[in-house]
């Protein structure tokens, strides 16, 4: 009965959603604040869990060292007193310096140094010579796009300079990545449009006939 129940509610909620497509109504407004208020209650469960497991359980078994994220962490309510709101600076600082230091650490590997191997492959088939070739050519497209402009302005031989028609073939690859990750994005949207006819045409209209 209560998997009935939730299955009848979740597609009463999914008809209210798409009533705005064809105008603001309060349905849409109601489930609106419905979500607000479950994504702001379940922040507090997770905050709540967060200090239970990450202070209060580890302080109780005397790990001490725990004091510091807990001290850094009240010194964050600081601001609400004007005396002591200077001291919000140190967990504010704390937290920007280890997040840039993860961040750039990461953005090292991920964005420079695994795209570089990534690219670096045997001209051997037909992908790799797509993209090592497209990579090269975006590269310059970015580097040198003065100078081919430079040389595309004029006439006759300027127009098919190696470093014009390598910036064309940059400007046309990036072309092509946009109008994938663009189609990607519609077809992972759309997919879930699919997952969301099927639950209101199959599992609720058998729950509604049963």
């Amino acid at each position: 009965m209560a998997d009935k129940i939730g299955i009848l509610l979740s597609g009463l909620l999914i008809l209210a959603v798409y009533s705005y497509l064809f105008r603001d109504s309060r349905a849409y407004s109601y489930v609106e604040h419905i979500y607000v208020g479950f994504v702001a209650a379940q922040a507090i469960v997770l905050g709540w869990q967060n200090i239970r497991d990450g202070a209060l359980r580890p302080l109780q078994k005397g790990q001490w060292t725990f004091l510091i994220p807990v001290a850094l962490g009240l010194l964050m309510y600081a601001r609400f007193w004007k005396r002591i709101g200077y001291l919000t600076r140190l967990p504010v600082a704390f937290m920007m310096g280890v997040a840039a230091g993860v961040t750039i650490t990461g953005a090292i590997v991920a964005q420079f140094v695994t795209q570089v191997r990534a690219t670096m492959l045997p001209l051997v088939n037909v992908n790799n010579v797509i993209i090592v070739v497209g990579t090269a050519c975006t590269l310059s497209f970015f580097l040198f796009i003065p100078l081919g402009k430079h040389l595309g302005n004029g006439s006759g031989a300027g127009r098919f300079s190696p470093m014009n028609v390598m910036s064309n073939i940059g400007r046309a690859t990036m072309m092509a990545a946009f109008g994938s990750s663009y189609g990607f994005i519609v077809m992972s949207r759309l997919s879930y449009l699919v997952a969301r006819l099927q639950f209101l045409l199959g599992t609720w209209t058998q729950a509604l006939t049963r």
